[in-house]
This record gives C-alpha cells, sequence and structure tokens, in this order.
C-alpha cells in the first residue's frame, strides 16, 4: 500500500518547505522602513526617524548626517529629537512641528536641536 506512504513523503516536503521560508531562507528579509514624508529637494524622512538625503551627483542616498560630512561639517541631526510619527510638519532637515503643536529647530552653530515653543499666535 503505497499511497499512504506518498501522502507522508508530500507531507513532510510541505512541512519541510514551511520551515525553510519561516526560518528565513525563503523570503527577501524584513521589509525596508517606510517613508513617512519628504523634506527639501531630495529629502526623505523614514519611519525609523532616519533622514535621508539624494545626492544626484554621487547618485547615491546618504543620511543626512553623512552627506554633511561630504561637505566637511560635523552634525548631529540624527537622532531626531522626537518619533518620527509625531512629525506633523517638516520643510526642510532643520525645523520640523509635532503633532503636539512642539516646534524644535536644529541649531548648527550650536550643534543640536532646541525646543523653541510655539509662535505667539499658537499660545
Amino acid at each position: 500500500m503505497r499511497f499512504p506512504t506518498t501522502i507522508c513523503c508530500a507531507a513532510a516536503a510541505a512541512a519541510a518547505l514551511s520551515v525553510a521560508f519561516q526560518s528565513g531562507r525563503g523570503d527577501q528579509g524584513p521589509a525596508p522602513p517606510r517613508i513617512l514624508g519628504v523634506y527639501g529637494v531630495g529629502g526623505v524622512i523614514g519611519e525609523d526617524g532616519t533622514l535621508w538625503q539624494y545626492m544626484p551627483d554621487r547618485k547615491k542616498w546618504l543620511s543626512i548626517d553623512e552627506a554633511f560630512r561630504g561637505e566637511d561639517q560635523e552634525t548631529h541631526i540624527l537622532p531626531l529629537p522626537v518619533a518620527a510619527k509625531d512629525i506633523q510638519f517638516m520643510e526642510s532637515w532643520g525645523f520640523l512641528v509635532t503633532r503636539s503643536g512642539e516646534c524644535w529647530h536644529y541649531d548648527l552653530a550650536a550643534n543640536r536641536w532646541q525646543n523653541v515653543g510655539p509662535p505667539p499666535m499658537a499660545r
């Protein structure tokens, strides 16, 4: 009676394939972070809070700090002062407004983020 043996072999093969896919050998790995927004020209913010800048002259994406290093300037823009999911507006890399109304400015001279508070009209 070969029928049960064939079914057992097929089931074992299916189980082995299932384990291979679940162990990571059969998939493409974790998905990259989603893009949450854009800033300036060629900049994007990922859900992990990384600011990426596309450098057309190099045809390459760099983190914002790497891009500044390429201009011989050391910055500490990353990590951002708030979680990326909490950012409501960010038109350029150096200024952002949170969903709760906080305003943050990156001071290049001090090389750090500063909470500058809301403008008088928002108080």
